[in-house]
């Protein structure tokens, strides 16, 4: 699932995961696979445990030009994305389940990731 491709609609920011190749469109075209990007120190989540969940947070900007439009933590064996709104405070919780990757996507710059 760490291999997943992600693809997001530039129009409509509608979501579409892949785990093996595909010709993907939405919006009458043709989206291309999101490339991942490792986060920069500066552009890394805040993560913590709190209770049995980790507990996601951010500085990213969260108006309608630019924000987080989801949170995805992908381990060996499965997917959890969270979806994100503008004006909403970047925070969230994913039940804890082991070490994976988590990545998100930001309207403006396009799709990171960081391990945890």
């Amino acid at each position: 699932m760490k291999k997943t491709k992600y693809y997001v609609c530039p129009m409509c920011h509608n979501i579409s995961l892949c785990t093996g190749e595909a010709e993907v469109s939405c919006c009458g075209r043709k989206i291309d696979q999101q490339q991942m990007q490792k986060a920069e120190e500066n552009e890394v989540l805040s993560v913590e445990v709190i209770e049995d969940d980790w507990y996601i947070t951010g500085a990213h900007p969260m108006n309608k030009e630019h924000y987080i439009s989801f949170v995805a933590l992908a381990t060996g064996d499965r997917v959890q994305i969270i979806k994100q709104y503008p004006e909403w405070e970047m925070q969230l919780r994913i039940p804890k389940r082991g070490h994976g990757m988590l990545i998100w996507f930001c309207t403006r710059h396009g799709l990171f990731y960081q391990l945890i």
